[in-house]
């Protein structure tokens, strides 16, 4: 059959006849090659094994049912890749692969359809197992963004603001759950550490605990450092993904569902990094978990500048929880200690001075939620809704609080019932009654 760029409509019936195993030993046998003798990897052996794997990926909701075994063929591109392999012959099968037609085409978005999807895999340890599938498709994806064609196709996906690809928005999402996590989890078993550090230099004070109390906490101590020695390098992975894709391509990143828990994600962590607290993330040897604070906020740095925009800084602005006059003072201050240049300062104070005048404009306005009619809260985050809508269950939300859910888990919040947009109807006359109430609240 033609595969130069389309992929097949139906799944073959002699394919779907086959065990999986099948697949999976072929994949299994390849990640062996890889690890053992590379040198195997002929041309011809390479061309086609590469083309098969490619296109199972890319029609992977179709031809296969487990996510594993999608997976275990992410994991053959992985091992493949110049950031885990140097031998020339395991560097030339995953090439290969990217520059056949169907990949070109194809394998971008597959592989951040796969990426939001793997999110429930059906097995009990699915939450860990994400991390690992997700590791190994940010390190493909890398490698795969020096390809121009297929830079072109994230590009043609994302569009313009309005007409962003909903796979591109899952995945935007997902990978800032994941950061999310894995930065909070990271810096809270830093903090730890550092707290158990502190406590063993102070040799008397340590003496004078009880024995069971000193096993305790030299055993946490393991349990912090095994776990933000992991999470760390996770969480390298994911912000170096959001780095280059903000850089290249900012539009999804400034969806209306997404940009809010964005701006608050970076004030947070940047807050963490450059606050009063920040000498709680000091630890001896960070290099020992894999903790590179310079490195980390000048790549979050660099996320506010990529997405510099007038909705954004109402993003940044409008974050009550970590915002505050002075984060970016102290930020600067941080990044004169050699982290970036004068020029590149001089951007972020000038996207800093636009977020102070946007948070005094906004402190101004601001109306005070015991003033607000009941019916004009949504009912799941207590904030005024600007565009309300009704829900099958009969609940009214606001719609980015809805739409934000939805990219989460596609149930009713109420009910638990599948939910999904077009199920979703407008409250014209609620929103025109809060609309008047505004502009009377502005006089």
């Amino acid at each position: 059959e033609n595969l130069d760029s389309s992929l097949p409509l139906s799944v073959p019936l002699s394919f779907a006849s086959l065990p999986e195993y099948f697949v999976e030993d072929m994949a299994d046998f390849v990640i062996f090659l890889l690890q053992h003798c590379p040198f195997y990897l002929n041309e011809y052996f390479t061309s086609n094994l590469a083309s098969l794997f490619v296109l199972l990926v890319c029609c992977s909701t179709k031809f296969i049912s487990s996510p594993y075994l999608v997976a275990k063929l992410i994991e053959v591109f992985y091992g493949a890749s110049p950031a885990v392999h140097s031998h020339p012959k395991a560097n030339l099968f995953l090439d290969r692969a990217l520059s056949h037609p169907i990949a070109a085409k194809h394998l971008p978005l597959a592989l951040m359809k796969f990426f939001a999807d793997v999110e429930t895999t059906g097995s009990s340890n699915e939450f860990f197992d994400k991390f690992s599938i997700r590791y190994h498709i940010s390190v493909v994806f890398e490698h795969l963004w020096n390809f121009s064609a297929h830079r072109q196709v994230l590009f043609e996906a994302c569009g313009n603001i309005a007409t962003v690809d909903s796979d591109v928005i899952r995945f935007i999402n997902m990978l800032m759950n994941d950061t999310t996590f894995l930065l909070d989890e990271s810096l809270d078993s830093l903090k730890s550490i550092h707290d158990t550090q502190q406590a063993l230099e102070d040799r008397t004070a340590w003496n004078q605990q009880p024995r069971e109390l000193q096993q305790s906490r030299y055993s946490q101590l393991q349990t912090d450092e095994r776990q933000c020695r992991s999470y760390l390098t996770l969480a390298a992975s994911t912000v170096n993904m959001m780095h280059y894709l903000s850089k290249n391509q900012p539009t999804p990143f400034l969806r209306p569902e997404l940009i809010d828990r964005l701006a608050a994600m970076l004030n947070f962590n940047v807050q963490q990094l450059c606050g009063p607290k920040c000498s709680e993330l000091k630890v001896k040897n960070p290099e020992k978990y894999n903790f590179n604070p310079r490195a980390l906020l000048s790549q979050l740095i660099d996320i506010y500048v990529h997405l510099d925009s007038q909705e954004f800084v109402l993003a940044v602005a409008s974050d009550e929880r970590s915002y505050r006059t002075e984060l970016f003072e102290n930020v600067c201050r941080q990044l004169k200690r050699g982290i970036k240049p004068e020029h590149e300062i001089d951007r972020l104070r000038n996207f800093a001075s636009r977020v102070n005048s946007q948070f005094t404009e906004i402190v101004k306005s601001t109306v005070n939620l015991d003033d607000i009619p009941a019916e004009f809260i949504d009912p799941l985050m207590n904030s005024l809704m600007t565009d309300p809508v009704l829900l099958p269950s009969g609940m009214i939300m606001d719609r980015a609080v809805i739409t934000r859910h939805l990219l989460n888990s596609p149930t009713d919040p109420f009910n638990r019932q599948d939910l999904t947009m077009d199920m979703i109807k407008p409250a014209t006359e609620l929103k025109e009654r809060i609309q008047t109430w505004l502009a009377n609240q502005k006089k």
